[in-house]
């Protein structure tokens, strides 16, 4: 139970210090909400990438220091199925939850993100109890406006730990999502 709590402190910390950085001169902030699904590859598994979807979900804090870039913070949640190696015959969802904080660059209707993230990476619900560690993350998609709304779909790539105290592991993740974001101020 410590892994969820770990990350959700971490999210409000970074949240508290990226609205501080932005300051009031800033444009806008925003909160975004993206939901879709996610493959990928898990190394204890002994398998490849797995072409097993599963629903994955971030809820996100943007601040814009300029008119094209922005900070981010949040919340991801990222699962993919697994069938092959080790998984065989048990078929366990992959799961992660993880604080984020990145930054963003926007023009028109395009938009690029890259960010750290920082949480755990649990293979089912038995064995080994997961350690927090770091990981990376790129995404990009199209965003169309409409008044203080943003919809649009996204790509999103990550990379993290998922280190147990018995081994060194990390898992990858590909992800396509839509994603709502209302814009305040």
């Amino acid at each position: 139970m410590n892994g969820p709590r770990r990350p959700a402190s971490f999210v409000l910390a970074l949240s508290v210090a990226g609205m501080l950085i932005a300051g009031r001169t800033a444009a806008q902030t925003s909160v975004e909400a993206r939901s879709g699904l996610t493959v990928g590859n898990h190394t204890s598994t002994a398998a490849g990438l797995e072409w097993t979807p599963a629903l994955s979900y971030e809820i996100r804090v943007a601040r814009r220091l300029r008119p094209r870039v922005a900070i981010t913070t949040g919340y991801v949640r990222t699962a993919f199925g697994c069938r092959e190696g080790f998984c065989r015959g048990r078929e366990p969802t992959v799961a992660g939850s993880h604080a984020a904080i990145g930054a963003e660059l926007s023009r028109g209707w395009l938009w690029g993100r890259v960010g750290v993230l920082y949480g755990t990476m649990r293979v089912g619900t038995e064995g080994e109890t997961p350690q927090a560690g770091p990981g990376v993350e790129a995404g990009a998609g199209l965003r169309l406006h409409i008044g203080r709304l943003r919809i649009g779909p996204g790509l999103s790539w990550r990379r993290m730990s998922a280190d147990t105290p018995s081994s060194a592991d990390h898992a990858v993740a590909l992800g396509f999502d839509l994603g709502v974001a209302f814009e305040f101020d």
